[in-house]
């Protein structure tokens, strides 16, 4: 028997609730292998994204911990 046959055999089991709960699984670990082959240079096609795109493209106040002078009275 191979692994997709016992995978399908396995799932035919489950009630629908765990069965939604596998499908979420295996797109999960199938964005993980696109994600790893999009590092490696391996996916050609659609977009890729490039980490650090928005960099230095914000910027954060100075005062950003400072509690809000509308929040004070709370205080």
């Amino acid at each position: 028997m191979t692994l997709q046959q016992r995978a399908m055999d396995v799932m035919e089991r489950l009630p629908d609730e765990k069965l939604a709960q596998v499908i979420q699984f295996a797109e999960f670990l199938s964005t993980n292998i696109n994600a790893s082959a999009e590092q490696n240079g391996e996916r050609e096609e659609g977009y890729i994204r490039k980490p650090g795109i928005l960099k230095r493209k914000m910027e954060m106040a100075d005062d950003f911990d400072a509690t809000p002078e509308c929040f004070k009275e709370y205080m």
